[in-house]
């Protein structure tokens, strides 16, 4: 299973992310927000503070982690020029 290689706080509840396996896109983690765990990610601003821990999950202060393998299924693969273009 591929881990993530490198995190970008997007907007709302989206992080671009970067897996070993070349895959690139947007993770959504509305449907994350109900679970107990992420009760501590309250807001927009706690959720940016995202980072890839020693073990290559995304982790947040406080000890919320997210592997690979848990929300594979829910990134939409996107291209980096895509996820960070201007608005015209």
């Amino acid at each position: 299973m591929p881990v993530f290689l490198d995190v970008e706080y997007l907007q709302g509840w989206c992080l671009f992310v970067v897996l070993s396996d070349g895959t690139t896109g947007v993770l959504e983690l509305t449907p994350w927000r109900a679970e107990p765990l992420f009760a501590a990610i309250d807001t927009e601003r706690r959720c940016a503070r995202v980072f890839i821990n020693d073990r290559h999950q995304l982790a947040w202060p406080g000890g919320f982690v997210l592997a690979a393998h848990e929300v594979y299924h829910l990134i939409k693969p996107v291209d980096e020029r895509t996820a960070f273009a201007e608005p015209h």
